[in-house]
């Protein structure tokens, strides 16, 4: 029941973004990635033990505000991917943004939406244990130890994703801006799997 209610919602997200994906593009932009960022854990967001801090690249298209999105206060859909640049963790997914203007220089941002990444779903011992042997039975135990302190158990391979961005205009076509992201399951996946994970970065945005 739980995978069922998480993939409609996951569904739902991509089904409003490609039905309005024809629209105007209002904007791209692109930065860096702190991934697995550690210092600015918020309490409730926090990711699990395994440590996957490394570096990545993303890009983001941010479509105008469809008319029939009117009642939900005029959200921007966008599609989104990040590519980890040491081969950890990368995802890809699309959802809907809410802005709110800060004066004429300064905005910020709220996203929601969902991913589908390429990173670790289970870490299974029933998996691992397939490979004991009496010659390897050292080994493998080092290997479970090393998965569990060096890979991220997302539990799902969908996820759900959360973006705060603030944003400060140079001009009419060009901004700067810094986000914190928040990628997890909230707890809907069947094994209970949901370690998530949050990530720190900097982007440029050309507006048209």
């Amino acid at each position: 029941m739980r995978e069922t209610i998480f993939k409609g919602a996951m569904l739902c997200a991509v089904f409003i973004t490609t039905q309005t994906a024809q629209a105007q593009v209002a904007e791209v932009r692109g930065g860096l990635t702190e991934f697995d960022e550690r210092s600015l854990n918020i309490k409730g967001l926090t990711s699990g033990q395994a440590n996957e801090n490394s570096a990545a690249v993303n890009a983001e298209v941010i479509f105008e505000e469809p008319k029939i999105l009117k009642w939900a206060l005029s959200p921007q859909p966008y599609i989104n991917g990040t590519l980890n640049l040491d081969g950890n963790t990368s995802f890809g997914g699309a959802g809907l943004l809410w802005r709110q203007n800060l004066g004429k220089k300064f905005y910020a941002d709220f996203a929601f939406g969902g991913v589908i990444h390429d990173g670790t779903k289970d870490i299974l011992f029933s998996d691992i244990a397939n490979e004991i042997t009496a010659d390897n039975a050292n080994d493998i135990f080092a290997e479970i130890d090393r998965r569990f302190e060096t890979e991220i158990e997302f539990g799902s391979r969908l996820l759900f994703r959360e973006q705060v961005t603030l944003g400060m205009r140079v001009n009419d076509s060009w901004a700067t801006e810094v986000f914190y992201e928040h990628l997890s399951n909230a707890r809907l996946s069947e094994n209970g799997e949901n370690d998530g994970v949050n990530n720190l970065g900097v982007k440029v945005a050309r507006k048209f």
